[in-house]
Parts: C-alpha cells; structure tokens; sequence
C-alpha cells in the first residue's frame, strides 16, 4: 500500500504515546537536521525542565516535535520562543496541563512574523502556520513532561484547544498598541505570549452599537467563572479578544486601551454567590444585599488584544492559569534563506498534478 510506511510509524508513536493521535511526520535523523537550521541554538540547549518527572525541554525535542506535527524550518524561530516562555518560572504550565479543569495552551504571535509566516487573525479553520505551531508546541510539551490522558492529564472533560489555540493580532486593524508593546517590546520585534485559559466564548455586538454599549456588552456576555483574582501560587487573568470594528469604536469615543480595562474594572462587579454559582448559598430573605465585588482585582488582569476580521464577534478566553509570559523571537543568521527556501505564499495553491487528480474527479 503506498501510505503503509507512514501509517505504520503513525500507529507505533501513537500507541508509545507520543502523539495526539493524528497522523504525523516520521522525525528521521535527516528530516530534523533541517528542521535545526531555524535556530542558531545547539541541538542541546536546555529551555527548562518540565512537568512532575522533570524532563529535560531541548532544540531537539521541540525540532523532533515540529517535524512530526509538519512544521518546517521556518516555523523554529516561533517554536524556540515558544519553549522559552513554557519553561518560565511564571507559565504555570503544570498546572494547565493537569488540571481536572481542562485548560488550554493559548499562544498570541505579534510583529512581522505574523505576515511572514501566514499566520492567520482567526482561531479557525484554515491557518496552517496557526494549527502546525500550537500542534508542535502541545506536542513538545506533552512529550517532555510525559503527560497522557488519564494519566497527569486529569481533565474530566478535555479540551479541543489544548494544540491549536493559536492566533496572530491584527495589529494592521487594531487602533491600540498590540500586546507585545503593551508588554514593553519593540512594534518592529516578533513575540509569542503564552496563556492558559480553560474557557472560550464568542459573542455579538449590535452594528451601530455606541462605545458604551460595547463596554456593557463585554461585562454582560463574560461567565462569572472567568475572573481576574490574585491566587496564592497563580494569577487568574481574561483575555477578551476584540473585533476591530468594536476596538475602533471605542477609540473613536476615546477609550485607550487602558481607558477600556480601567473601565472594565471599576465596572465589572460580582457577588460571591454569582462568582462561584452552585458552591456558595445565602438566606433569599435577608434584608441586607450580598455585597459585590470587581470581579477584576487589578486592570492588568485583562487582556485586549484586537483578533479577527470585519465584523462586532468578540471572544472571552478564561480564567487563565498560564503567565501571561511574553518572549521575543529570535532568527538565525541565514533566516533570509529559509523564507526564499519554505515561503510559499499565505494561502493554498493548487500545483497542476492536484489540478489534473481533481479533473478526474469530476463526474463527466
């Protein structure tokens, strides 16, 4: 059969445990050699130890993981970064990983590298650059850590996120400064910011909708669950990721971005029974109100990156366990090269033999 070779080395990591269960790339010697030329790094440099059993997060097993999630040499740079920010004391990732809660890796990409890479504003379908990265990093992860289902992955649930929540800012649209300014960076620098949230939900604004009834909408269509709360070992943080067109709107009313999560904080407020639904209860007949509180302890527990397209679809992302922890990418000295080797273009092509094999499809 002439995908045995590929669907019998499929099947045998699998069954070790080394894949999410999706076809993968066969990581030959040869094959991660040039997955290696995307980093000036040694093979083994050591990002960090990960997980309980503290295995060793190397170049070469995120260049191992890249290849069997089909990544290319142009995608290490990100990758590289990516392993940077889950080996920092502040990511938490542990605890994303194991949780009964089910989180997710959540990766932002800002800067050049968005466009060079064709990574793609939108969490899906579609965006290659966007599914191979957080595939290769979930995969990296799981791998070092040794996390399986079951077993350290204790999620009663599970999420569908945990490889492929990965997204570019559309910094092109958004009338603020990205995330990775806000965080201190260069505009003209390429980073990856790495979350955790365990929640995600889409919802609308109205088309002429006015500044404030975008900030009311925010407030109304974010779960109680999601909050920013100072933890003992952990800082619980929402991302809510903004459409262009409601980020414009409130620009052009005069909110910054700092206007929107002050505003969200002094806002936002919940009482303890609404914050933890179903384990707090009070006596309905007291005459005394429950007592409200921000359900934001401090605006720099909100996140605004400006996400998506044309339209008013925001996102809610939270409760975050993860960071957030914001790394500067980093190219290797023959980067020009690579992008003239692996660059072609952002969107699908149809090469002549896939022309001809989709002719003899057609009926008559």
């Amino acid at each position: 059969m002439k995908f045995a070779k590929i669907g019998d080395t499929s099947e045998s990591l699998y069954r070790q445990g080394s894949t999410d269960g999706l076809p993968v790339i066969p990581p030959t010697d040869e094959r991660v050699e040039e997955m290696l030329r995307g980093t000036d790094l040694s093979r083994d440099h050591e990002f960090g130890r990960l997980g309980n059993r503290k295995g060793a997060l190397t170049v070469e097993t995120v260049a191992i993981n890249a290849v069997m999630a089909g990544c290319t040499p142009i995608h290490m740079p990100v990758l590289v970064a990516g392993a940077t920010a889950m080996a920092h004391p502040d990511s938490n990732i542990i605890q994303v990983s194991v949780s009964t809660g089910s989180w997710a890796y959540c990766w932002i990409v800002n800067g050049p590298v968005r466009e060079q890479l064709g990574i793609r504003s939108r969490f899906g379908p579609g965006g290659r650059a966007n599914r191979r990265i957080g595939r290769a990093l979930g995969l990296a992860y799981k791998n070092t850590a040794i996390i399986h289902p079951g077993e350290k992955d204790m999620g009663v649930q599970g999420n569908p996120f945990k490889y492929s929540l990965l997204v570019g800012e559309n910094e092109e649209a958004s009338p603020w400064d990205p995330v990775h300014v806000s965080a201190g960076f260069d505009a003209d620098e390429s980073t990856v910011t790495l979350g955790g949230p365990n929640g995600f939900g889409q919802y609308s604004t109205a088309a002429e909708a006015s500044a404030s009834q975008v900030l009311k909408r925010i407030i109304y269509n974010t779960p109680p669950w999601m909050t920013g709360r100072e933890r003992k070992s952990f800082r619980n943080w929402v991302i809510h990721g903004l459409a262009p067109d409601n980020a414009i709107t409130l620009a052009d009313a005069g909110f910054t971005k700092d206007d929107t999560k002050a505003y969200l904080c002094e806002n936002d407020h919940l009482t303890e029974a609404e914050r933890y639904p179903g384990f707090l209860t009070r006596d309905d007949s007291a005459e005394v109100e429950p007592i409200r509180t921000p359900r934001y302890e401090d605006p720099d527990l909100i996140k605004l990156p400006v996400i998506g397209g044309s339209g008013r679809e925001n996102v809610a992302m939270g409760p975050s366990l993860a960071g957030p922890v914001t790394v500067k990418i980093e190219f290797p000295d023959e980067w020009e090269q690579l992008r003239a080797e692996y660059d072609t273009g952002n969107e699908p092509s149809v090469t002549d033999e896939d022309q001809q094999w989709l002719e003899n499809q057609s009926p008559g």
